[in-house]
Formats: C-alpha cells, structure tokens, sequence
C-alpha cells in the first residue's frame, strides 16, 4: 500500500513540480518543522553524490505535501532540498526526531560552515554532532541550503525540526525525559511479574514479563538507545532485521500470554490453533524478510494487527461470559490498539503527527497496555485468593458440622450403651452407622495459595485442570484453585471409587452425576449445572462405574 502511494505521489508530483519554498528562521526561542519546505528527488540509481544533487535543477524536486516526511517504502535514496534563511543572531541545528533511519546523507552549504556527512543506524556512531540518540547536524549561522539524502528499509517517515541550541536541548531533554519515564514504567512491570513467576510458579507470568522485556527492547530500538547503550561500535546491530526479530519475539510472547490468561485451550479449543498459525505465520514472513522480500514487513504489520485485533474479539467475549479479569485486559489491549491505529493513520497522512496521541502514539498505548494488563493479573491473585478464602470458610464449616455429628453420635452411643447392658443387633447396626459416617467426613489435604487446607472428599462435585494447577468445585457451588496438578490428585483419590477421570483434564464424583448423555464418548451433567465431556477411551469403564453397561 505504502510503494503504491509512494508511485502516486511521484505521478502526481510529476505535474506539481515547484521550487522548494525558501523557510526564514526568526524566533530563536522556537523548534521549526522544516518538512514542508522542502523539495524532494528519487535517486532510483542510488549512486548520485552530493555533490550530483546539489547541481540538480530546482524544478526537478517535488515538494512535499505535508510537514511530516512520508513517503513510505522505497528502496531508492531519495534526497531532501532545503533553501535556508537564518534571521537570527544563534547558530542553528536541524534535529532528527525518527532515531533509526539507515542512511543519512547530509550536505550543508553555508556562509561560515559547509561539508558533507554521512551519518544515519548504520552509520558508525563517532560521526554524529552530539554524542546521543538523536541526530543533529550543525548548519551554522547562516545556513543557505541543506541537501538530505534518506534510504530506509523500513520506510521513509521522518520529522525534522530547525532552531537554536536552546530549544534544541529542551526538546531532547523532554523527549529523553518522556523515554526514560516509559522504560521505567516497563522494568517495573517486567520486574514484579518475573517475581509473581518466581513466586507462584505460574507461567502466565513469565510469559508477560517477557512480553514486557521484547516491548521495551523494541521501544529502545525506535528510539535509537539500544544503539547509543549496547552496540555503538558495531552499527551493522541496527539493521531491519533486528529490530524486526526483536518485535517477532514481543508478538509471540503476547500470543503465549493471552493464551495462558484467558485459557483459551480449555474454552476456545479451535481459536487456539489459530493463534498458533498466527505465530507461525509471523515467524515465516519474517524468515522472507531475511532473504530480501520487500513487502515482507509490511504483510508482518498487517499479521500483527489482526492478532491484536483477535485479542480485543476474545477478551470481550470471556468478560461476557463472566471472566472479571478480561475487563482490565480489554482496556489494555484496547487502548494500545487504538494508539496503533493512529499511527497507522498518520502513516497514510490522513492524521497529523502535531497530535499528542499520535506524535507520543506508541509511548501512550505501550504504557497503559503495561499497566492495565498488570491490573489484570492482580485481578487474577485477587479472585485466587478470593475463592481461597471462600473454600476455607467452607472447610472450617464444614469442621464445625463434623464435630457436632461426632458429638451427637457419641452421646448417642453412650445412652444406648447404659439402657443395653449387653451389645445387641441394633446397637451394632448403629455402630456400622457410625462407620459409615466416618468414612463420609474423611478429609484429603488441598495446597492453596494461602497453605494447606483440609476438605471432606464427599464435598467434592469434580476437578477441573488448569495448567500446572486445577479447579476444585464443591457441592455449594464454590471453587477453589489448587496448586497440584490433576495427576497427584488422580493418585491422591485412587482410593475411592466414587471418583473417576472422564478426561484428560477431568476428574468427577460419580455421586453427583444428574445425566449422561450417550455420543462419541457422551456428556455427564453434574448437579452443579456443568458438562464435561467423556473421552472415547475411558467410555467402557465409565459406564461400568456407573452401572449403565447394556
């Protein structure tokens, strides 16, 4: 889409050529926005020097429409003519706000300064005016005119801003002010859950917190400080590639991570594997884009937004279906893909870049995404231990009623005991009854996330896995989550025959089965109101623990 509007721009350039305007600076309190003054050449050959271009007539540069430059993807160096006017007293500097343009050529021609620079990601780094993550060039006090050459393989987008050092250096410290305060936001985030991980054991956690660490790495990348910190003598780091692995590994991670947080193998089965073909997919096209395929990045762009888009689809559907936790996962996603899509928008020139929601689009979206999905997963702890709590009342409930029936029947006992002075036939039938209502109390030890509780095992209407922990629902409709897995209490109630595995992920008390509904391998409802499906293989011995062989 970007080449086709980037060929209609050139058609129609074709019939608007004019001379670039001439830009006067007068305010040296000001940071100008040059990109509309300027006029534009496509070097299709990319083999012109600057000084080839500097002989180039003015009417063959296209101005630009708009003060951004955009002119999408190209593969030819396009140049950039700027006829200057200084009217002021201070030396001015042209600042590049996009940090990972490939190659800037730069050619100033001035009354007191004039040479030539190349400078750009893949430039070494010792060639840039000011030793940080953005470029500068110096232009001197009388600047007449800057010839810019750009070649990216990710698309020419790009603001350039004219002025004195003095609000040249508030707009970098604002700028490095605004970075640092998201990164900082990020490491938080990464930083707790990799210790919720080590605490809980959950994946679900490690696989956010390294979603966090690839959104951060790609952050760092657009703004130029993975270059300026980690590599700055090896400028061939900064290549597309990198950057493109780098973002490969974020949207696979968050795939991992609304997998895991919305358990979508378990309730969405079939979206499941679209998910997996996504991320597939994703990992293919960029492979294509190791081998040179132009259009792979944007196919990549146009993948990642349907996967994201998914996301929204469905949050909103398991918060409809009462997963409280969805709702903060919807905001985060929401608002992040909101952001995407003004940029999206400011990419086509539809929207401006003079907007905070879209000059700051990406900072905002990754931000909040970072806090609200944070939210969600202290939303997540929070119902655990809800549930927690709620089946410990249960339990400590149920021990109390337990007590109370020991206490009854030994006082039960020892009135039959003094009217009988020898053990009848009735007294022997209450002692069996006795028994019997012993065995019915029997307790199995369920580790929660608050410790160890006790639980009658006739309480239990079935469980439920979850991963590397499971649902145990009792008969009063309270759930609680365990943190074993379904196989240690397959061998922890082998004991009693009341209990049997239906499936792979389902472990059911034969006493609260309402119906069985007969198909591949049948439904079983409960008297809780579920339905859990009967694997093929276990069908046969099913239906002889319940007696309903024919």
């Amino acid at each position: 889409m970007k080449n086709y509007l980037l060929a209609l721009l050139l058609v129609v350039g074709g019939y608007c050529r004019a001379q670039p305007s001439k830009l006067i600076y007068t305010d040296p309190n000001q940071l100008v926005e040059i990109g509309g003054a300027a006029g534009y050449f496509v070097d299709s050959s990319n083999q012109l020097s600057h000084l080839e271009v500097a002989k180039i007539p003015d009417a063959q540069f296209v101005n630009i429409p708009d003060k951004i430059i955009n002119l999408g993807f190209s593969p030819s160096r396009i140049w950039f003519k700027f006829d200057l006017q200084n009217r002021t007293n201070e030396t001015l500097y042209a600042l590049f706000l996009a940090q990972d343009i490939d190659y800037i050529d730069a050619y100033v021609v001035s009354e007191d300064t004039t040479y030539f620079l190349e400078t750009g990601a893949l430039r070494p780094f010792e060639n840039r005016y000011f030793s940080f993550n953005s470029i500068v060039l110096h232009l001197g006090k009388h600047p007449k005119y800057l010839f810019v050459g750009l070649k990216d393989m990710n698309g020419l987008v790009s603001q350039i801003e004219l002025g004195g050092i003095r609000p040249l250096v508030a707009r970098v410290y604002r700028e490095t002010r605004v970075n640092f305060f998201v990164l900082g936001v990020m490491v938080l985030v990464a930083l707790l859950s990799f210790f919720m991980y080590a605490t809980l054991k959950e994946r679900t956690y490690l696989l956010y917190g390294l979603h966090v660490v690839f959104s951060a790495l790609t952050f760092l990348s657009f703004e130029g400080y993975l270059f300026d910190f980690l590599w700055r003598e090896m400028p061939f780091m900064n290549n597309g590639i990198n950057s493109s692995l780098i973002r490969l590994c974020a949207l696979l991670t968050s795939i991992g991570f609304s997998v895991s947080f919305l358990n979508i193998p378990k309730v969405l089965p079939h979206l499941h594997r679209l998910f997996q073909g996504l991320g597939t997919l994703a990992t293919l096209i960029i492979l294509a884009k190791l081998f040179g395929v132009q259009k792979a990045e944007m196919v990549f762009n146009i993948v990642v937004l349907i996967t994201f888009l998914s996301y929204l689809i469905v949050g909103f559907w398991l918060y409809q279906r009462g997963f409280s936790p969805a709702r903060f996962y919807l905001l985060g996603w929401g608002v992040y893909i909101v952001e995407i899509l003004l940029i999206v928008l400011t990419l086509f020139n539809i929207l401006s870049f003079e907007h905070v929601f879209t000059y700051y689009g990406y900072h905002i979206g990754i931000l909040i995404q970072a806090t609200f999905l944070t939210f969600a997963l202290m939303d997540r702890v929070n119902t655990l231990r809800q549930e927690s709590k709620e089946a410990q009342e249960l339990a400590i409930q149920r021990l109390i009623e337990n007590e109370r029936l020991i206490a009854e029947q030994n006082q039960m006992m020892e009135k039959e005991l003094t009217q009988q002075p020898t053990a009848g036939e009735d007294l022997q039938r209450f002692l069996r009854m006795m028994r019997d209502e012993r065995e019915k109390v029997k307790k199995i030890p369920i580790a929660t996330l608050e410790g160890v509780l006790l639980f009658p095992v006739a309480d239990i209407v079935r469980i439920e896995a979850m991963g590397s922990y499971t649902n145990v629902y009792f008969f009063n409709r309270q759930k609680m989550v365990a943190s074993r897995s379904l196989a240690e209490f397959e061998q922890q109630l082998k004991e009693y025959d009341n209990f049997f595995k239906v499936h792979k992920s389902h472990i059911i008390n034969l006493n609260f089965v309402t119906k069985y509904v007969r198909g591949d391998g049948g439904v079983v409802f409960m008297e809780d109101g579920s339905e859990v499906d009967v694997a093929r293989r276990v069908k046969p011995d099913f239906l002889r623990a319940m007696g309903l062989e024919s």
